[in-house]
């Protein structure tokens, strides 16, 4: 009967062991697994990234730039096919990197930081635009009749619905010397490339 006993515990001692063991190789395997890093919310200012694996989708603002460029694609094999859209320019940029993008490209370019909703939502009183940049309208500058005086070169601006650089996103533009007048209506945003400063007078 003893004997008995003892071989049953012997069988519930090498059961314990087993678990315990299993479940320490387990952990030890967690352990070795390699974390996956979160997307930042920030794009350095040169290179190819991946979206929503390098970065979060979504819309970013590069300040402080001079010939900033970047570029949507559906892939990364660098054909002209797989551009959705590409930017170029000084001062201030924004893109809208949609969760549907694959890569994106940047150089030369300030770090990008993704703006949030609530800096989107945040009414500007400012009444003055500078003559290069991307900006948010509402957010970055009071909407209204703006006028940039005694273009040598050619100013050009131009109104979109959307950061994401497409062509069909724009609503108007114009490039021109002198004197010019653009009414920018609340929402979207505004573009201005190698203009004086832009002031609101209505």
């Amino acid at each position: 009967m003893s004997a008995l006993l003892r071989r049953g515990t012997g069988t519930r001692l090498a059961a314990v062991a087993m678990v315990v063991l299993v479940g320490g190789l387990t952990g030890l395997s967690a352990a070795l697994t390699p974390a996956v890093a979160a997307p930042k919310s920030t794009i350095p200012g040169n290179g190819t990234y991946m979206v929503n694996k390098d970065f979060q989708a979504g819309v970013y603002r590069s300040v402080g730039n001079s010939s900033c460029y970047w570029q949507r694609g559906s892939d990364a094999t660098g054909s002209t096919a797989s551009i959705i859209a590409n930017d170029i320019g000084d001062g201030q940029r924004l893109v809208y990197v949609k969760p549907t993008d694959k890569v994106f490209k940047t150089s030369s370019c300030k770090t990008f930081a993704k703006v949030t909703p609530a800096a989107l939502a945040v009414k500007s009183t400012k009444t003055t635009i500078p003559g290069n940049g991307v900006y948010f309208v509402g957010s970055d500058f009071a909407p209204g009749t703006y006028r940039s005086t005694g273009n040598k070169g050619f100013c050009y601006w131009e109104r979109s619905r959307s950061a994401d650089g497409a062509s069909s996103s724009i609503i108007a533009n114009e490039i021109a010397q002198g004197q010019l007048v653009v009414t920018i209506t609340p929402g979207g945003v505004f573009k201005t490339s190698s203009c004086t400063t832009w002031t609101k007078i209505a």
